[in-house]
């Protein structure tokens, strides 16, 4: 039985690719740079703001503690102007919280904002955890804040899930102990990582984890 799932949030909950790209965009606009296309931004995602701030600016010698923290401001006041959630997440989670699994959030992304933005979406509540990037726990792929989660809810691993759309969250998930998912519809590169199984949809992934 299925005791325990921790979610991905950008590109396994959330469709966040805009909103991402539009922050880059005004923040090199600001510095004079020349906007970068969204299908380019979206490949610098995954190992946190930092990471994108400084892919996203590779190209230009600027200040980067300066475009990180314009980078930081402009997308606190636009998280969701165009993100939104998946099909399917919604209903997908309530039926995964009511059958009695613990669902946790584990995102790159800082705390502060993927809570907000859950909220904001009008999901938060569904989970039982929310941790970012910027917490104790070092960034995905270490494993440190699933093995966190596994021992608050004393959930064997074999009972625990992790979902998400890139090599970060499988390779944090197989060096946990996890058994894995890959969300095929994200923005995520899986690498060389060798997920369970794959799904083309939220729903598609809820009715799998019906199945165990």
């Amino acid at each position: 039985m299925v005791k325990l799932i921790i979610f991905d949030l950008d590109g396994t909950l959330i469709d966040s690719r805009r909103d991402l790209a539009g922050a880059v965009n005004f923040m090199r606009g600001s510095m004079g740079l020349e906007p970068l296309s969204t299908e380019r931004v979206v490949s610098f995602v995954g190992n946190g703001i930092a990471n994108l701030v400084r892919r996203a600016v590779a190209d230009a010698e600027i200040d980067f503690e300066e475009a990180l923290r314009r980078m930081k401001r402009y997308y606190a006041d636009h998280l969701v102007d165009s993100t939104c959630l998946y099909p399917g997440v919604s209903a997908g989670l309530t039926e995964l919280r009511t059958a009695g699994i613990r669902l946790a959030v584990l995102s790159n992304k800082p705390t502060g904002a993927s809570r907000r933005i859950l909220d904001r979406l009008g999901v938060a509540e569904r989970f039982d955890d929310i941790i970012g990037g910027d917490s104790d726990f070092p960034m995905k792929p270490e494993p440190d804040a699933l093995l966190f989660l596994r021992q608050k809810y004393d959930a064997p691993a074999e009972a625990c899930w992790v979902f998400g759309d890139h090599y970060t969250d499988l390779e944090a998930g197989r060096r946990a102990g996890f058994r894995r998912a890959l969300a095929r519809y994200g923005f995520g590169d899986p690498r060389e990582e060798k997920p369970d199984f794959e799904v083309n949809s939220f729903d598609e992934f809820v009715m799998a984890i019906k199945g165990f």
